[in-house]
């Protein structure tokens, strides 16, 4: 956001949709979306430069955050990291010194997991951060670099538990759930077998029923708790003390949240809507709130285990936070609840998404010095070797629809997107982390150069664009969590899904893609589909993965294990059993089943 910018530009008249059209903007949206954006005042936009970058008509001093002097600017990009320039005239600006690329991963493959859905038989009804590192260690030993899993960003922890890991209470801190029980600090001193049995009884369903794995997780670390809280090992208090002012926001969040047995902040008691007012309710309840910050470094410790135990973790960023989330409870002055993001009509969604995340003010977030997204890219980046940003264009742009109304009805917004660009370098380079950017959809000019230019990897699905078209600057895949699988697809099971609940597609083109997919794998599509046509399918698709041009090539456990069924319908809430359908037999099985390591073989060649 350069201080030329104007609301006019921020807001844009029009824009181009997927069927290149130009698409006019309701005047009246329009200007209410700029109304909410002038609210957020007009801040100074910070200094984006690179180390050693010549820098004409910067004057001043720097100062690190802390207030410390460094030193005249002298001309030149400082030393990578956050300064403020004192200015002549007194004024200060933000500055953000970054390295000019991201590292690169070398040519390889890895696996793409759900991991709520990667049950194993230690499981207590949902995939782990145990399950996580056996994965890993799985995928090192086949050859491949690296493991993308679902968001593991942190939920409400209350009866009624989200099941979208796109729709987080904080992209900032980690989701309860996934924590392995048996392998908390403690778990052995305590009596936990009354809830193991219940826990594990769980895996006889495919359907993950999070209720009653908070249930029983929270009584186990709520024993376990009670047990160890008066001898806590050093590494836990170094955590809380690196969290700081966050991670206990986030934990008094949490213990209000279980209070009134809802994440709906702005239904709680008027004096307990902000932190301020929140104050006197933590201290009366310091030790609940002691209990959510120790859980989140019994978590932290757990995914770190997973990220050092074989191939390179990489993380996925949701593009927002609920509207009754922590995240939106901190940061409320940068949020504008009267609006959500989504996306207008597309060829693959031909109603258009809303996604039921509130849109984020970027004059606020320009004027808070970006400490919204520093602490997630921060966070995220603690222990993965790389990201997966979905939705990218949440770093140039968002599709905002006015509560309540049509997404065809919305207004795209324009972000600061040098500075969000140069923080992800600037932390990434930090750690030596590879970054991909989810670049499918409605993608504006020049957003693909860019990400080139700073070394961001784009992301390509074979049921959106053939193989043979895939560039090599890209992590390639056959389908995502919102497409059909290999056995969907062959079989038309995911065709007769649609009808089933009614959703709006065009079928006449899934049926071309279903056909294509069958005559690559050498099947009759007018005969019975079994089993083995499946795994012919599965084969061949990523045979011609394997040989195509991207950097990096996933092959998903859902194909793996021959599943069916999507793991999240677009456009769905109750129709569809979305996020909440595990693999249909243990990871550890399905890892060693032939069909997983005929096609682990067959991706590993590309590295040969």
């Amino acid at each position: 956001m350069d201080t030329t910018v104007t609301l006019p530009e921020i807001v844009p008249a029009s824009y181009v949709d997927a069927h290149e059209v130009v698409q006019e903007l309701d005047p009246s949206t329009r200007e209410a979306v700029m109304a909410v954006i002038a609210d957020g005042g007009r801040p100074t936009p910070p200094l984006v430069c690179h180390p050693g970058e010549a820098l004409e008509g910067v004057e001043g001093s720097l100062l690190t955050l802390e207030g410390e002097e460094v030193g005249e600017i002298g001309g030149v990009g400082p030393e990578a990291g956050y300064y403020r320039l004192r200015r002549p005239d007194g004024s200060t600006r933000f500055v953000i010194s970054a390295p000019e690329r991201f590292s690169q991963p070398e040519r390889g493959w890895g696996w793409a997991v759900q991991l709520y859905a990667a049950r194993s038989r230690d499981s207590w009804g949902i995939g782990d951060f145990g399950d996580l590192a056996t994965i890993a260690r799985s995928a090192a030993h086949a050859g491949a670099g690296s493991v993308l899993i679902s968001p593991v960003h942190a939920a409400a922890p209350v009866p009624a538990q989200q099941s979208s890991p796109y729709s987080p209470a904080s992209r900032q801190w980690l989701q309860l759930l996934h924590i392995a029980i048996d392998d908390v600090p403690g778990a052995a001193e305590v009596d936990l077998a009354d809830l193991a049995k219940r826990g594990r009884a769980l895996n006889a369903e495919r359907r993950i029923y999070r209720d009653s794995v908070w249930e029983l997780k929270r009584s186990a670390l709520q024993r376990i708790w009670d047990a160890t809280k008066d001898r806590l090992p050093v590494e836990h208090d170094v955590f809380v003390g690196a969290g700081g002012r966050d991670l206990h926001l986030f934990s008094v969040w949490c213990v209000l949240a279980e209070k009134f047995g809802t994440a709906h902040w702005r239904g709680w008691p008027e004096q307990y809507r902000t932190p301020a007012g929140a104050e006197a309710f933590a201290a009366e309840h310091a030790d609940r709130v002691a209990f959510y910050s120790w859980a989140q470094w019994v978590a932290d410790v757990q995914l770190a285990a997973a990220c050092t135990a074989g191939a390179t973790i990489v993380a996925d960023i949701a593009v927002g936070f609920d509207s009754s989330s922590a995240d939106a409870w901190v940061h409320q002055s940068m949020v504008s609840f009267d609006y959500e993001v989504g996306c207008p009509p597309d060829r693959h969604n031909l109603d258009g998404q809303k996604w039921g995340l509130p849109a984020i003010n970027p004059a606020a977030l320009v004027a808070a010095d970006f400490d919204l997204f520093i602490g997630m890219v921060r966070s995220a980046l603690r222990h993965a070797g790389a990201l997966r940003i979905d939705h990218v264009m949440q770093l140039w742009r968002l599709y905002w629809v006015p509560l309540g109304g049509h997404p065809a009805g919305g207004a795209y917004v324009h972000y600061p997107t040098d500075a969000l660009l140069a923080i992800l370098r600037l932390e990434a380079g930090r750690t030596g982390a590879w970054v991909v950017g989810e670049d499918m959809g409605t993608v504006a000019a020049g957003v693909r150069e860019s990400m080139a230019s700073d070394g961001m990897l784009g992301y390509r699905a074979a049921l959106r664009l053939p193989v043979d078209q895939f560039p090599e600057g890209v992590m390639g895949a056959s389908s995502t969590h919102d497409q059909a699988t290999v056995a969907g697809t062959l079989t038309g099971s995911d065709m007769e899904d649609l009808r089933r609940i009614g959703k709006s597609a065009n079928f006449e083109q899934l049926e071309g893609v279903r056909r294509e997919l069958a005559a690559a794998a050498g099947v009759d599509p007018d005969a019975p589909i079994g089993p083995a046509e499946v795994e012919k399918a599965v084969i061949a698709q990523y045979t011609r993965l394997a040989a195509c041009k991207a950097r990096v090539v996933l092959a998903s456990l859902d194909d793996a294990g021959a599943v069916a069924e999507r793991p999240n319908m677009p456009g769905t809430v109750t129709e569809w059993p979305n996020w909440c359908l595990s693999l249909p037999r243990p990871v550890e099985d399905i890892l060693t089943e032939p069909l997983a390591v005929h096609l682990a073989e067959v991706m590993d060649a590309r590295r040969h």
